[in-house]
């Protein structure tokens, strides 16, 4: 069987970076204000950008091609992770005026939404089954957004317990280039509920549908909390991922939440851009294992108000592969 990979994972932020504690809506709402820039929250700078939302993806796709070593013209497909292409012709514009200056020319795009800030692991669990299955060698899966498109402008969203950024990432899912296996991929909806049960309601439904996530994802790959070296989420507040994760094993130095200040919630991007962040520091670090070596699982994990979705992943990265070996 063809193992999927998931390789050379980039990111390209909104080109400014402002303080939170600045955003009108904080301003007009200090309870809030104070509630999103305590340390428990952990908010401090977010990004925005008044360029399109094609330019922040073909910035992230050509590192990502680059650092592959894979040529635009390989790639078989191309899966756009997003909500802020604009509508109609000027959308298909955009997305024809990224594919050739990306050398994407062979290329078939499409776009994948409905579930928020978890339609990107949801493109990874795609584009890995359809490397596995040999419909595809190359699959690159691309997520960005703009809050002026994606949130109509809001900052403060899911629920109050994010601020929303702009920006993109991208990553190669390939049947031969060096990287990370991908082992399994699970997702999860909840209908958003308006009974008027307040906050200890809404608290039980997303514990309950994170232990549904983890149950359904370990039915997919069987692993054990305590082989997962780090689960890479998407940017909320610090205190809700705790509760949310510490319930399901994956709490403490696990939960890596070390860019909700830096860069604050980049909606479907997150677990990518955590993601990249991550292999920079552990290459940096010399911590990576000899090639072999057991190194335990990564999880990637995309939170939307009623969707989840989660992609575990081998944390020893696999060579490259020969395509005379398929």
């Amino acid at each position: 069987m063809i193992t999927a990979r998931l390789c050379a994972p980039a990111y390209e932020l909104g080109e400014y970076a402002a303080p939170v504690a600045e955003l009108p809506e904080l301003q007009a709402d200090p309870k809030t204000a104070a509630e999103l820039t305590s340390p428990a929250a952990g908010f401090d700078t977010y990004r925005w950008s008044d360029a399109p939302v094609a330019e922040l993806m073909a910035a992230a796709v050509q590192r990502t091609l680059g650092e592959a070593g894979v040529p635009g013209d390989e790639v078989d497909l191309v899966l756009l992770a997003t909500d802020s292409l604009p509508a109609g012709r000027a959308g298909h514009r955009e997305v024809a005026e990224l594919l050739a200056e990306t050398g994407l020319t062979r290329a078939t795009a499409s776009t994948l939404g409905l579930m928020d800030c978890a339609t990107a692991m949801a493109a990874l669990g795609t584009a890995a089954s359809l490397v596995r299955d040999g419909s595809a060698r190359q699959v690159l899966v691309v997520s960005g957004d703009l809050a002026d498109h994606a949130t109509g402008g809001e900052r403060v969203v899911a629920g109050g317990v994010a601020i929303a950024s702009d920006a993109a990432a991208a990553a190669l899912v390939s049947a031969t280039a060096a990287g990370l296996p991908v082992l399994g991929m699970a997702h999860h909806t909840s209908p958003v509920t308006r009974t008027g049960g307040g906050a200890r309601q809404e608290l039980t439904a997303k514990i309950t549908a994170h232990r549904e996530l983890f149950a359904r994802l370990a039915a997919r790959h069987p692993h054990r909390p305590e082989d997962v070296r780090a689960v890479l989420p998407s940017n909320f507040a610090r205190m809700v991922l705790e509760i949310y994760l510490s319930d399901v094993g994956y709490g403490g130095e696990k939960l890596a939440l070390g860019d909700v200040g830096r860069i604050a919630h980049c909606l479907g991007s997150d677990p990518l851009i955590n993601l990249t962040d991550r292999l920079a520091e552990t290459s940096t670090a010399g911590t990576r294992t000899a090639p072999g070596t057991d190194d335990g699982h990564l999880v990637l994990l995309g939170a939307g108000v009623s969707h989840l979705a989660a992609v575990l992943l081998g944390a020893q990265p696999l060579p490259h592969a020969s395509e005379g070996a398929f």
